[in-house]
């Protein structure tokens, strides 16, 4: 995904379409399923409620959202943002264009304030996390909900795939995995990072797979 904290890359778009493809589906399918679940449950306490999609990659999962949620969309890459408004789905109500490793509350000003934010596979591109983890509090109206992905580096499975498998294919297709992820999250320290920039209610935990990391968080009310 091309996310904010990380260069655009000439795989992008070849990247998302192996997402629905098996065996990229391993990885991708439960975070689909938990982000639909946290959708819910964001609609249920705010039905008409604005969801800000940061690293909006192609957007995919908005087919699966309530309705009544509208999204506005962020990422570096001008042609994630382009694609995605060029679905002219009402629901869609922007999108922006960000710098990499910026705060999101500086590139989308102050009082634009959001039910809830979602951020697929971003985090671990980001080399200020910490600063970036507190923007997105920053962003959410009091109490609004926050999700997270990352690749789960708190257990050798991953690893031990990217280094053999993964890398293989990714020089296939003229690029490398050794450098793509910067920052590496294990579920502790998801959680550490999250409850020091300030989100309450910080839960992470690991899909069935073994392969990621989901987070569900609240901002202070």
């Amino acid at each position: 995904m091309s996310t904010p904290g990380a260069e655009p890359s000439s795989d992008y778009f070849a990247n998302h379409a192996r997402a629905r493809q098996f065996p990229w589906t391993l990885y991708h399918q439960p975070l689909e399923k938990d982000l639909v679940k946290f959708l819910r449950q964001v609609a249920a306490e705010h039905p008409t409620g604005e969801v800000l999609v940061v690293g909006c990659g192609l957007l995919h999962e908005i087919d699966a959202a309530p309705s009544g949620l509208s999204f506005h969309v962020a990422d570096i890459d001008d042609r994630a943002v382009a694609a995605v408004l060029a679905r002219g789905d009402a629901r869609i109500t922007g999108g922006t264009v960000v710098p990499p490793e910026e705060p999101i509350d500086r590139s989308l000003g102050a009082t634009h304030r959001f039910a809830a934010i979602y951020a697929k596979e971003v985090v671990e591109h980001v080399l200020a996390w910490p600063a970036w983890l507190a923007g997105l509090r920053r962003a959410l109206v009091p109490g609004g909900r926050l999700w997270l992905s990352t690749p789960n580096y708190g257990e050798p499975w991953l690893p031990a795939l990217e280094s053999t498998v993964l890398e293989v294919i990714a020089r296939r297709s003229g690029f490398s995995r050794r450098d793509i992820h910067p920052t590496r999250f294990s579920t502790r320290s998801l959680r550490r990072g999250l409850v020091s920039a300030g989100f309450e209610e910080v839960d992470a935990r690991v899909t069935p797979t073994r392969l990621a990391i989901t987070s569900w968080a609240r901002a202070p009310r």
